[in-house]
C-alpha cells in the first residue's frame, strides 16, 4: 500500500517529539543527581573505657651497685711474696689465706726478743735480790752508806723491772710482724686481680696486693629530687612503707627485692637532691660492685587509680588531652593530667572519670564536636582482602 505524503509528514512530525520528550526526560534527571549527592558515612573510631584500678605507686631513678664492705688488701710489712692462695676472681672465705710473705727475718728477730727478754727477766731476778739485802741491812745498820745503798739497789730494781717491760713490748711487736706475713681474708667476698706475682718485693709503702669486695648483700645508692622528698614527707610516709627493685642492663626485672636503709641529712648542692641507699639481697652475685641499674621504689600499699591506654594520650603546645566519645557519641576534647606508666596504660590524675569512653585509634576521624561511630578493638571488623572476581567465559 502506497503512502501518501502527508501520512509520511506526520511520522516524521511524531518522531521528533518522542525524541525531545526523551532528551528533556533525560536531561532533568541528570540535573537532579548534581542538586542531591549521596550522604557521608559516619566514621569509625576504636574507643576504650576508663578504670580504675588498684596500682602500687611506683618511682624510677638511676642507681649504682656498691659493696657494703671493699678494702684494698696491702703488705703491712715488707718482703718476698712466696705464696698465694687463692684464684682471681674466686670466692673467699673469712680467715682464709690470701698472700704470704718470706716469714724467715722475722722468725729471727722473735727469737732475738725472747732472748733479749730472757736477759731482762735475769737482770730483773739479780735486781730484786739486790734490793732485798740492802732493805735488810739497811734495817739493821742506820749508817748513811747503807741508806744510799738501799737507795741505788732500788733504782736498780726498777730500771730492771722498765728494761723487761721493754722487752716484752719488742718480743710483742716481733710476733706481731711475724703474724702479717701472712694475709687473711677480713670478710666473706670476692678477691679480684692480683697485683704482684710470687717473688715480687712487696711492703707498706707499694700498690695493694689485691682487693677484696663483699658480696651478699650489696648496697644500692640513687638519687631521689627534693620535690619527691617533699612529697614523701607531706605524705607521712616512712621507708618502710617502700620496697627497692632492680631493672639491670638487658631489660630483666631483678628477682630480689631490697629494702630502704639509709636517707642523707643533706641534699647534694649540684643536683638538689638526696642520696638515699638501700640494701639489696645478692645471694648469685649477680650485681657487682659499681654497676649501673634502674630503680625502682614502689609502695608496699596498692591504691586506686583512675587507668587509661596509653595509645589515647595526645600532646599540644597546650600539654596533654584525649578525646572523649560523650553522649550522642560526640567527640569532646579533654584536658588532662597523667601520672606514671604502667605497661601499656597510664595513670590519669585528673580530667577524666571512670567509664568515660576515650578514643585510641582513628584520631584522624574525631574530631571534636563530630559524631562518630564507635567501637571496641575486640568488636572492630577485621580488615580482608577481596577475592577476585572471576574471569568471564570467553565465547567459542
Amino acid at each position: 500500500m502506497t503512502s501518501t505524503p502527508s501520512t509520511a509528514r506526520k511520522r516524521i512530525r511524531s518522531r521528533t517529539i518522542g525524541l525531545a520528550v526523551l532528551a528533556a526526560a533525560m536531561l532533568g534527571a541528570g540535573c537532579g543527581s548534581e542538586s542531591a549527592p549521596p550522604a557521608q558515612p559516619i566514621p569509625t573510631v576504636i574507643v576504650a573505657a576508663v578504670q580504675s584500678r588498684d596500682i602500687s605507686e611506683e618511682s624510677s631513678y638511676a642507681g649504682r651497685i656498691e659493696a657494703i664492705e671493699k678494702v684494698p688488701l696491702r703488705a703491712r710489712v715488707q718482703g718476698f711474696l712466696v705464696k698465694r692462695g687463692f684464684e682471681e676472681g674466686a670466692v673467699v672465705k673469712k680467715g682464709d689465706m690470701l698472700f704470704e710473705i718470706d716469714k724467715l727475718p722475722f722468725e729471727l728477730a722473735v727469737n732475738q726478743a725472747q732472748g733479749n727478754l730472757a736477759n731482762a727477766d735475769a737482770a730483773l731476778q739479780l735486781a730484786k735480790i739486790t734490793f732485798e739485802r740492802q732493805q735488810e741491812l739497811a734495817e739493821r745498820n742506820s749508817a748513811a752508806a747503807s741508806k744510799a745503798q738501799l737507795d741505788q739497789a732500788r733504782a736498780g730494781l726498777a730500771q730492771a723491772e722498765a728494761q723487761k717491760r721493754v722487752r716484752e713490748a719488742e718480743l710483742q711487736t716481733a710476733e706481731v710482724n711475724l703474724g702479717y706475713t701472712r694475709l687473711l681474708a677480713p670478710f666473706d667476698g670476692r678477691v679480684g686481680r692480683a697485683t704482684y706475682a710470687i717473688g715480687d718485693l712487696v711492703g707498706p709503702s707499694g700498690n695493694p696486693l689485691a682487693t677484696l669486695v663483699s658480696q651478699d648483700p650489696v648496697y644500692v645508692t640513687f638519687p631521689v629530687p627534693q620535690r619527691v622528698m617533699i612529697e614523701v614527707r607531706r605524705s607521712a610516709a616512712n621507708r618502710d612503707d617502700y620496697f627497692v627493685q632492680l631493672k639491670l642492663a638487658d631489660g630483666s626485672l631483678y628477682e630480689e627485692r631490697g629494702a630502704i636503709k639509709f636517707v642523707d641529712v643533706q641534699a647534694t648542692t649540684s643536683t638538689d637532691s638526696v642520696i638515699v641507699r638501700a640494701s639489696m639481697p645478692n645471694p648469685k652475685g649477680l650485681l657487682v660492685d659499681q654497676q649501673l641499674v634502674d630503680v625502682m621504689v614502689v609502695r608496699k600499699k596498692s591504691e586506686p587509680k583512675l587507668m587509661m591506654p596509653q595509645s589515647a594520650l595526645m600532646l599540644d603546645q597546650q600539654g596533654a588531652f584525649t578525646l572523649v566519645v560523650a553522649a550522642g557519641n560526640k567527640v569532646e576534647q579533654r584536658r588532662i593530667t597523667v601520672g606514671q606508666q604502667v605497661g601499656p596504660a597510664i595513670v590519669v590524675e585528673s580530667g577524666l572519670t571512670a567509664g568515660d569512653t576515650v578514643v585510641v585509634n582513628g584520631h584522624r576521624n574525631a574530631r571534636p564536636g563530630s559524631v562518630v561511630s564507635p567501637q571496641t578493638e575486640q568488636a572492630a571488623p577485621t580488615s580482608r582482602v577481596p577475592a577476585p572476581a572471576a574471569a568471564p567465559a570467553q565465547k567459542k
